[in-house]
Order: C-alpha cells, then structure tokens, then sequence
C-alpha cells in the first residue's frame, strides 16, 4: 500500500479533495464553488492515480472484499478521518436492483461495514436510500452530464424512518466530480436531515 497516494494535506473544505501548495485551512476548490454541493463536508482517503484506480476495480469489479480488511490502516494514513465519521450514520450510496442481481454486491455497502467495524460502537450502518434509475456508467461523462444522468436518480427507502439525532456520512468507492454523491445528499436534506457528509476512498 505504500504506493497508494494517500490524502493528508490541506484540503477543500466541502469535498476533502487535496489543495496542494497552500498551507491554510478554509479553501473550497473550483469544482465545489461552481456547483455548491448539497452535503456540508466530505473526505476521501486516496488519489485515484493509477495505483488507486486499480485498487478500486479489485473491489468494484473483481468483488475482492478481503482488500477492505485492510481499512483500519487506511484511515491511520489520513489524519483525523475517525474524527470526521465518529457517532455518524454510515449510509452506502446504493445499487439499482438489476446492477445488484449481475453483480451480486455493492461495494459502498461493504466499504461502510469495514468502516462501521474500525469505528466501533456509535457508529451505525443504515440502508436509507434505494436506487431508481438504473442510470448508465459514468465512467465517459464530463462534469454536466454527469450531473443529468443522476438527476432524480435516487430516493429514500419506503418506511425509512431516520429521527436525524446523529450526522449522516453517504458512502462510495469514488468521488470524481461528486454527481452522484451530491444527487443522494439532496434527497436526504429534502427529507429533513441538515447534517449530510460525504466519503470515498477514492478522488480524482
């Protein structure tokens, strides 16, 4: 893992991506100026250069949940990653049912449970949130796009119940420009819930 490019610098304040070459906190980067996400705060562990992305298609594609084994060593390479998700509702962006059924998992849900398991009690793994677009892959897509194939594309579960004692933290494998992280965040504040976080393992 020592390849891996881990995320400890200064950061931006709304999606954690790194800011490198300024010393201070309080910068928000270009991409979360022009569209003003709907979460509060979001951090992400590594870069998805080369190394992370390959990473990320062992888990993502070749379904190698043993990988996550490894996440408390992880979040020792980013400081104050466990203060960012301690007490919160950890809920894992999810799958149409037809991605789910060839896939056979979803990799943000094993990603919240190997995160749920290093936090310890406090920290909760809730499904609130279905999928209802069986939306097409937005590996292609620029920024814009990106943002109308995930338009509407999510939706609270039937029955959720969810009385927003603690702050949420949605969790994927990737934020690239943050679409769909983003279109989950705004279900959840329109549902009532003001205090939405973001976490990936990967960004780029």
């Amino acid at each position: 893992m020592d390849e891996i490019l881990w995320l400890c610098s200064t950061g931006c304040k709304r999606c954690g991506i790194s800011m490198s070459g300024f010393g201070f906190e309080g910068l928000t980067c270009a991409g979360c100026r022009e569209n003003d996400p709907s979460f509060r705060s979001g951090r992400c562990l590594f870069v998805l250069d080369r190394t992370g992305k390959k990473l990320i298609h062992e888990i993502k594609y070749h379904g190698v949940k043993g990988v996550l084994e490894d996440m408390p060593h992880w979040l020792d390479r980013t400081p104050g990653i466990r203060e960012f998700l301690e007490g919160s509702v950890l809920v894992p962006v999810p799958l149409h049912r037809k991605r789910i059924r060839s896939r056979g998992f979803n990799q943000s849900l094993w990603i919240a449970q190997a995160l749920s398991k290093d936090m310890g009690e406090g920290t909760e793994v809730l499904e609130l949130l279905e999928r209802k677009k069986d939306t097409p892959t937005q590996t292609q897509l620029d920024r814009s796009s990106r943002t109308a194939n995930m338009k509407n594309a999510f939706a609270l579960k039937p029955g959720t119940c969810f009385n927003g004692g603690k702050p949420v933290v949605l969790i994927d494998d990737v934020f690239t420009t943050g679409a769909t992280l983003d279109s989950c965040a705004q279900v959840l504040v329109e549902s009532g819930i003001d205090n939405v976080n973001v976490f990936a393992l990967g960004h780029g």
